[in-house]
């Protein structure tokens, strides 16, 4: 037997030992119409190690629903990727008004039905929220979207979508309806596809869907496995220690014209140590939906002390990312961002990747290989560290 598929059957036990639990797989004991019934009902077990994870296996098909997570070693899981993907999509932006949001922001099915006030959705009106609680989260083959940017839902129709006309919330004066283009630059606002604040989660073969502030890193550790992540703005953004490792990061791109985007917006934490982001042999590709899509920067400063390291990157060509590598924010000049480091960059082809022009720092070839992943993580361990 190969020492991969011993690997795999290894995963395989470690995420499946606890209770399981089933979302639309007819014929199953502890089987749930949603995916946040069984988050609930995982909530109640009260899981507190991994000998009582629960796993949460989710039947191919498409869930449009906000799921907030609140529990520790809960695991997502799609058993069946050949039969299917498991996508779970939401259509909340920030600097709008939704019948569905209660006062903190938050989708509740009631405010839905009654269509009674509006209120402007909250963390970035996130599909998925791993809140402070939810630590030791996993999932696998699993594809988080927010819809916001990408398409009109009949829900989000429904909902009676207005703009908020509140400059706390945004400044944008984009109306949605029915008709509007809402992959254009003009339509597009934040919205995260997940958000964490939980440490010690870790994806593998996820997919991440939007297009300005698709997912947000509020904790530390966290790891990224074989992962696609696509947007057009300031796509990956917040603190905290996490490494992407072998992971795909697509440029969206807008209808109708080219722009220039950000990768990541990296920032400190408050507290505890900080390593920063580290792509590790990821590449940077345009976006499969062929949309317009023009070079980019691999990412701008949150705060001055952004630490963001990109080594040996495949470039699907030379237009992925622009000479300068990197940009300003909120008058933080690239130059002076110590943090903002690359090294062996290439285009797929193997040629090599001229850093001369790069507003960043270039790191040294035994600098390179002498980086261990699982020191920007806390020393810790990750399920899918090798999968």
């Amino acid at each position: 037997m190969k020492f991969t598929t011993i690997l795999s059957i290894l995963l395989i036990a470690a995420v499946f030992s606890g209770t399981n639990l089933y979302v639309k797989y007819s014929g199953k004991s502890n089987n749930f119409n949603t995916i946040q019934q069984a988050v609930n009902k995982a909530a109640s077990l009260n899981p507190n190690g991994e000998g009582s994870r629960v796993t949460i296996h989710i039947a191919p098909g498409k869930y449009r629903e906000q799921v907030v997570v609140n529990t520790p070693y809960i695991t997502f899981i799609n058993d069946e990727p050949s039969k299917g993907t498991v996508t779970i999509t939401w259509y909340y932006g920030i600097g709008y008004k939704y019948y569905s949001c209660n006062a903190n922001g938050y989708y509740d099915a009631n405010l839905a039905k009654k269509k009674s006030s509006r209120y402007i959705a909250a963390k970035w009106g996130a599909t998925v929220q791993l809140w402070q609680n939810a630590k030791y989260f996993k999932a696998s083959n699993i594809i988080f979207e927010n819809s916001f940017n990408r398409y009109m839902t009949s829900e989000e129709i429904s909902d009676g979508v207005t703009l908020a006309y509140d400059s706390k919330a945004s400044s944008i004066t984009f109306a949605r309806s029915s008709s509007s283009d809402v992959k254009s630059r003009a339509a597009t606002e934040r919205a995260a596809a997940m958000t964490i604040e939980a440490p010690y989660a870790e994806f593998y073969a996820c997919k991440f869907y939007s297009s300005q502030d698709t997912l947000y890193t509020g904790a530390s550790p966290e790891f990224f496995r074989k992962c696609v992540i696509e947007g057009q703005t300031d796509y990956i953004f917040g603190e905290g220690n996490v490494v992407f490792d072998f992971c795909e990061l697509r440029w969206k791109g807008y209808s109708g014209t080219t722009y220039p985007g950000y990768i990541t917006a990296a920032r400190q934490g408050s507290s505890g140590s900080y390593t920063g982001y580290l792509f590790n042999k990821c590449r940077v590709y345009g976006s499969s939906s062929n949309l317009p899509v023009t070079a980019g920067y691999f990412g701008r400063p949150w705060a001055v002390t952004a630490k963001v390291m990109f080594i040996n990157t495949t470039l699907q060509d030379k237009n992925m990312i622009l000479p300068a590598g990197w940009y300003s924010m909120s008058g933080v000049n690239p130059e002076n961002v110590a943090g903002f480091k690359e090294y062996g960059t290439k285009l797929k082809d193997g040629s090599t990747v001229s850093l001369s022009s790069r507003k960043g720092h270039t790191v040294s070839a035994n600098d390179a290989a002498s980086i261990n992943k699982k020191n920007y993580m806390n020393n810790w361990t990750p399920t899918y560290l090798n999968a």
